[in-house]
């Protein structure tokens, strides 16, 4: 059983997880658009999601403690390093306008991490969850449809549609928000700390209602079970975090809810 735990902690701590996660949102729009499913461009998010994230977490940490990293980070190290030469091949079969603004994303990146010129992007209040959910939201409306050249959409629904990624990862960020709640408290101004942790569960499921309710509006008959599923999981993951939470209850069961979407949406619509 040891050893499953190792390959457990290994899939969570690597980024793994979270870059199936991203994948499953960009499959989930190619699938609602018509759009062939790009498995050149699913394996550029995935490992850029990966190379990215990891960068984010464990950068500093190699930098400060560069001799004394645990087996563990040296094996995510070298696991990284082989994801970013798979990145640099696979580009080449990449269309340049994703290439370019990929690279803007990866800068935007860089400066969440590294600080610029006193503090990182991530310390500036309430900047975290906006970063991030604004990354995914482009890499996972936005891509498919430039890898598909297609022109994007002029419509409300689109633009929606790419507001709608923004906010569910906002709404995914919540029980890490609350997780990490007593680690920032009195260093970082997340939503968690500037709101409360009630506060802030009452945001996320008012935002939650709402964006089910403009979709089951708008959309046909055949998709409300799908966002009445997305609305139920974001409702059961928001009132189940807490403080003192499972240790991977944020990490592995609510990450895993855009691949769950995605199984979901196959099976539904």
């Amino acid at each position: 059983m040891a050893i499953f735990r190792q390959i457990f902690r290994f899939y969570i701590t690597s980024s793994i997880h979270v870059a199936l996660a991203v994948v499953s949102l960009c499959v989930i729009t190619m699938l609602m658009h018509g759009l062939y499913i790009d498995y050149v461009l699913l394996g550029f998010v995935f490992l850029s999601t990966i190379s990215g994230y990891n960068f984010v977490k464990y950068a500093p940490i190699a930098k400060m403690h560069h001799r004394s990293l645990t087996q563990a980070l040296r094996t995510i190290q070298v696991f990284s390093v082989f994801c970013a030469i798979g990145l640099f091949a696979i580009s080449f079969f990449i269309k340049l306008e994703l290439i370019w603004l990929s690279l803007a994303l990866g800068l935007l990146n860089v400066f969440y991490a590294i600080p610029l010129p006193q503090k990182t992007l991530r310390e500036v209040p309430f900047l975290k969850v906006a970063i991030i959910a604004f990354i995914w939201a482009v890499v996972t409306q936005i891509y498919p449809f430039i890898a598909a050249n297609h022109s994007l959409p002029k419509s409300f629904s689109f633009y929606f549609e790419v507001a709608e990624k923004f906010f569910w990862v906002i709404l995914l960020m919540i029980p890490f928000e609350i997780r990490d709640y007593r680690y920032e408290k009195t260093s970082l101004k997340t939503l968690a700390t500037g709101l409360g942790i009630k506060r802030l569960k009452v945001l996320g499921l008012i935002l939650a209602s709402i964006l089910t309710i403009i979709r089951i509006w708008t959309e046909q008959l055949d998709y409300n079970p799908f966002y009445l599923l997305v609305f139920m999981s974001f409702v059961f993951s928001i009132l189940g975090s807490k403080e003192k939470q499972s240790k991977y209850y944020a990490s592995f069961w609510v990450e895993s809810l855009p691949i769950f979407w995605m199984i979901s949406y196959v099976v539904l619509v």
